[in-house]
């Protein structure tokens, strides 16, 4: 079976899930108020439970130049997508006040929610430290690059200057629940210690929920919006996501087949390149007051069609 067919299968057991929350929010079983508490509980316990439950379940020990490799890839992933964000609302003429939606649609995609199962799904678990490697530079530029765009934003939309964390706030940020998760998981990884059975069994009984219950909340959001506002709003959008999610991952993926040989790092990579938009960015720009209206819709959008776009990137393979 061919890894675009893999993918496909995996993309429509993702969807039924998705397809949970949209009808449970439809039928009004699932509101705001459980969303909210399902959210926390993902973010804070179960998402950081099942990255170290992988890492307990990965068998032996990461080579450290193994490591290196991937950290500076992923590294250069998003130097690239950063400077690509920068292009993108250029070429496409997006209003300043809105160029926030499409760099954070270009930089940040849904690394843990769908990246996580598809990679476990297509490679196997021995992908998924790459995964772990890549989101703790997730959230490292998600608070630092991320969060410098955003409070920029904010003064725009406002007229008025946002208010700047301290160093120690901002240091309190980078260093969280899901970051600490992630550097106790590659300090697993590279070192092996011995634990007793019964604690990988508690990360992973706790950890295991993680995937449905977030992509159940992707469906939430998606029943939440009106399809007419989803579909008729600003145009421009649809050009970038074809660029974002077909053209430039297929362009990075054949450069990394030059230079990658290991053909589980470049599959890993060549999905986490391909993602849809992340929650994460929407979540910071509700919590500053942005009008993040359009972002919501960049998120919702890319979710939908990328049972589409991530097969034809897993072509180039």
């Amino acid at each position: 079976m061919s890894i675009s067919v893999v993918v496909i299968l995996e993309m429509i057991v993702i969807f039924t899930m998705i397809a949970v929350g949209f009808i449970l929010r439809r039928s009004g079983h699932l509101g705001d108020s459980t969303v909210q508490s399902v959210s926390y509980l993902i973010t804070y316990i179960l998402n950081p439970c099942l990255n170290i439950s992988i890492a307990i379940s990965y068998e032996g020990k990461l080579p450290e130049d193994r490591f290196a490799r991937a950290f500076i890839w992923c590294a250069i992933l998003y130097a690239v997508l950063i400077g690509m964000s920068y292009f993108f609302p250029i070429a496409l003429r997006i209003p300043r006040n809105e160029k926030f939606t499409y760099k954070m649609l270009t930089v940040y995609g849904n690394t843990g929610f769908i990246g996580l199962p598809i990679c476990r799904a297509v490679f196997g678990t021995e992908s998924l430290v790459y995964v772990t490697i890549n989101n703790i530079l997730f959230t490292f530029l998600i608070y630092t690059y991320g969060s410098a765009i955003l409070r920029r934003t904010k003064r725009l939309q406002d007229g008025k200057a946002a208010e700047k964390p301290s160093f120690a706030k901002t240091l309190k940020s980078i260093f969280n629940v899901g970051t600490i998760s992630g550097i106790i998981a590659i300090v697993i990884y590279l070192t092996d210690p011995p634990l007793p059975t019964f604690i990988g069994e508690i990360f992973s009984y706790i950890g295991e929920p993680t995937i449905f219950l977030s992509l159940m909340i992707l469906g939430s959001s998606v029943a939440s919006k009106p399809l007419k506002t989803l579909l008729s709003r600003d145009g421009r959008m649809y050009p970038f996501l074809l660029l974002r999610m077909i053209a430039l991952p297929i362009v990075i993926v054949l450069i990394m087949k030059c230079f990658i040989k290991d053909p589980l790092m470049l599959g890993t990579l060549a999905v986490l390149i391909s993602l849809p938009g992340g929650n994460m960015p929407l979540i910071l720009s509700q919590e500053m007051g942005l009008e993040c209206g359009e972002l919501s819709r960049g998120i919702i959008l890319s979710t939908i069609i990328c049972i589409f776009t991530i097969p034809v990137v897993m072509l180039v393979l």
